[in-house]
């Protein structure tokens, strides 16, 4: 069955913000790629926090072009539905119940990509985040070039190209009422794990054995999971500032530190303590 779709707002709202900002421009915004763990297995995925920021949108292999001008248009490019590949990997919205669900005003198949020379032709501005993914740098040179190709058709090139990060920074420095409420129960989820951890805490444990209260809060009370690897550093294993193995067991009469956060909607928190094993 369809997953409950998510309201476009406030996300719709902040992509007409950015197009104010870029005039008469294009901006290019992909999420991020899927990581292979081993073989066919993949890391969980995490979507990039800008698209994320952008569009609400959970799934890997998309990308939203965003053009300027009199009359600014917001396209997502996403994966089809592919009813045999949904059995496997599980739903997808595909390209029509995507630009609904999620306030697009048009939306394609990712691999309709090879339309973006002609969606960059002719802006004065191209606005894009260079460096920050390798393999979209080569296919934002390549639609360039494509397009430089084309001057005698009447095409030309963006004669400008932006870091996208600059405005989107700017934007993301100032939290909306969307962002302050996860923000707050991320918040809350985490100080939930780290009591549990110390009600749990006896002198024998293993620093995974509170590591898996912690998660066990975590998920219990909606969290993705952790926001980052979680510290358990018990007596001097506190003194490395990213231990991370936490398989040692924990003293009587020492320490024990505890960092760790859980990651709720693309939010992370953040708390450390520390207090006695016994």
């Amino acid at each position: 069955a369809p997953q409950k779709a998510m309201k476009h707002e406030p996300y719709s709202t902040r992509r007409t913000a950015l197009l104010k900002h870029i005039g008469d421009g294009v901006a290019i915004i992909p999420t991020a790629p899927e990581r292979v763990r081993n073989r066919d297995s993949h890391h969980p995925y995490r979507f990039d926090s800008y698209f994320w920021y952008l569009t609400g949108f959970p799934e890997p292999e998309a990308v939203i072009v965003l053009i300027g001008g009199k009359e600014p248009r917001s396209i997502l490019f996403c994966r089809e539905k592919d009813e045999e590949r949904e059995v496997w990997n599980g739903f997808r919205y595909g390209p029509h119940a995507a630009r609904e669900a999620f306030g697009f005003d048009e939306a394609f198949a990712y691999d309709e990509l090879e339309s973006l020379p002609d969606l960059i032709a002719n802006r004065d501005t191209l606005w894009h985040a260079l460096g920050h993914d390798a393999g979209w740098d080569a296919k934002i040179v390549s639609a360039l070039n494509t397009v430089r190709t084309q001057a005698r058709a009447g095409k030309r090139a963006p004669a400008q190209i932006r870091d996208l990060r600059e405005p989107l920074d700017r934007m993301r420095l100032i939290k909306d009422a969307h962002e302050l409420d996860i923000m707050r129960r991320a918040a809350t989820i985490t100080s939930a794990g780290h009591a549990r951890a110390m009600h749990a805490c006896r002198p024998g444990m293993a620093e995974y054995e509170l590591e898996a209260e912690l998660s066990y809060e975590f998920r219990k009370r909606g969290a993705s999971g952790h926001s980052y690897s979680p510290i358990v550093a018990g007596g001097t294993n506190a003194c490395v500032l990213h231990y991370v193995e936490n398989d040692k067991l924990l003293i009587d009469n020492t320490l024990v530190l505890i960092d760790a956060g859980c990651e709720l909607d693309g939010y992370a928190a953040d708390i450390t303590r520390t207090f006695p094993v016994n």
